[in-house]
């Protein structure tokens, strides 16, 4: 096989042997299997939970591009700690019928046994997305109905003091008004055109007035699921 790319990567830089402990199993892994190795990209004191990898991103683009015959990973599973991203390279590779090889897991997806291994890492990865989505979901509840700050800045009709969520009296009044209205049969324009005909700023005053989607994330947080517990 032709046009075989080659994968590898340490989190950190005091990993550097392990980057040529890693380079030299795909070479030895290419030889044993008569492919054609290219080249090796390398990925040195990155994260593998990083969005922002050159190296990982260069793979995946000349997988969708088809200008690859192969891709050969030291260990598939920690291509990146972010299972999205697993789980994007054995698609793209499936999707593109580009081979996607790992030496350590032994997965040769020109296989059937090894596109059954691909797919099942694939549902793995998937799975994992889904828990840890639930988990932050989870947080947000609890954070939520206990009045703790859950992300960087607070929502409308809230503010933050001392890592806890209170009631801003002003904001809160409006965030009512928006509830009264939509009880009246008003639509999220109709709400949206009655705030900035009276100039009520919203929660970052720049000065370009509400959106449709900022009333109606306003109203959702404050009446819709666990509502938040706020002080004062």
């Amino acid at each position: 096989m032709n046009n075989i790319i080659g994968f590898v990567r340490t989190s950190t830089m005091k990993q550097g042997n392990s980057i040529k402990v890693q380079e030299k199993s795909i070479r030895d892994y290419a030889k044993d299997k008569n492919l054609q190795l290219t080249d090796i990209i390398k990925e040195e004191g990155i994260s593998g939970s990083r969005v922002d990898r050159q190296g990982f991103n260069t793979i995946l683009k000349l997988v969708k591009l088809k200008q690859i015959d192969g891709v050969v990973c030291y260990w598939l599973s920690r291509a990146g700690r972010n299972a999205s991203k697993v789980l994007e390279l054995i698609n793209s590779c499936l999707d593109n019928n580009v081979a996607l090889m790992s030496v350590k897991e032994g997965i040769d997806t020109t296989t059937a046994g090894g596109r059954i291994q691909a797919k099942f890492m694939a549902v793995i990865a998937e799975e994992e997305l889904l828990t840890i989505k639930e988990r932050i979901k989870d947080v947000i509840r609890y954070k939520k109905k206990n009045g703790l700050v859950y992300n960087g800045s607070p929502a409308y009709g809230t503010y933050i003091k001392n890592g806890l969520l209170y009631k801003d009296d002003f904001e809160y009044n409006v965030v009512k008004n928006i509830k009264n209205w939509r009880s009246r049969g008003w639509s999220w324009y109709k709400c949206m055109k009655k705030l900035n005909e009276n100039d009520i700023p919203t929660k970052m005053n720049t000065g370009r007035g509400w959106t449709i989607n900022q009333v109606k994330q306003t109203f959702k947080y404050h009446y819709e699921g666990q509502k938040p517990q706020l002080i004062g």
